[in-house]
C-alpha cells in the first residue's frame, strides 16, 4: 500500500506547476537558467547594436575627448563585459527556488537597465543629442544602487 501511496505522491507532483521539467527544488535547472540568461541578454545586445547604427565609428570620430577618454574599443570590452555581469544576474534570479516580489522587481530593473540602454545608443549614435544621453546616464546610478539593494535583500 506505501508503494501506491508513493506513486500517487509523484503523479500528484507531476502535475504540479512547480514541479515543471524546468523547476527543481533548489530552483531552475542550470541549463534553462543558463539559455533564459543568454537570450535576455543577446536580445538586449541587439537592440543596442540596432539602435547604434553604422555609423558608430565616424560619429565616435567627430567628437572631441578628454585625453583619458576610453577609445571606441575599450567601450566596446566594457559592453561585453555590462552584458557578462547582467548574464550572472539573470541567472542567479532564475535559479532562485522562490519568486518572492522583490525577485520580480530585480529581473524587472535588469531588464529595464539593459533596453534602457540599449535605446540610449538611439539618443547617441542616431539622434545624435548628447544633451539627452548625459540625462539618461545620470538615471543610471540610481538604478544601479537600487538593484544592488535588492539583490542584497
Amino acid at each position: 500500500m506505501s508503494g501506491t501511496n508513493n506513486w500517487r505522491a509523484v503523479f500528484i507532483a507531476g502535475l504540479d506547476a512547480r514541479a515543471n521539467i524546468a523547476i527543481r527544488e533548489e530552483g531552475m535547472k542550470p541549463i534553462f537558467a543558463i539559455l533564459i540568461a543568454l537570450v535576455i541578454c543577446g536580445t538586449a545586445a541587439a537592440l543596442e547594436g540596432v539602435c547604434a547604427g553604422k555609423s558608430v565609428r565616424s560619429f565616435f570620430a567627430t567628437l572631441r575627448f578628454p585625453r583619458y577618454s576610453a577609445p571606441l574599443w575599450v567601450w566596446t570590452i566594457i559592453g561585453g563585459i555590462y552584458y557578462l555581469i547582467f548574464f550572472f544576474i539573470t541567472y542567479r534570479l532564475f535559479r532562485f527556488s522562490s519568486y518572492p516580489f522583490w525577485w520580480y522587481v530585480a529581473l524587472g530593473l535588469c531588464v529595464f537597465m539593459m533596453v534602457v540602454n540599449g535605446l540610449s545608443n538611439y539618443v547617441i549614435f542616431r539622434a545624435r543629442n548628447l544633451y539627452h544621453s548625459f540625462v539618461i546616464g545620470a538615471v543610471f546610478p540610481v538604478m544601479d544602487v537600487t538593484l544592488f539593494v535588492l539583490l542584497m535583500s
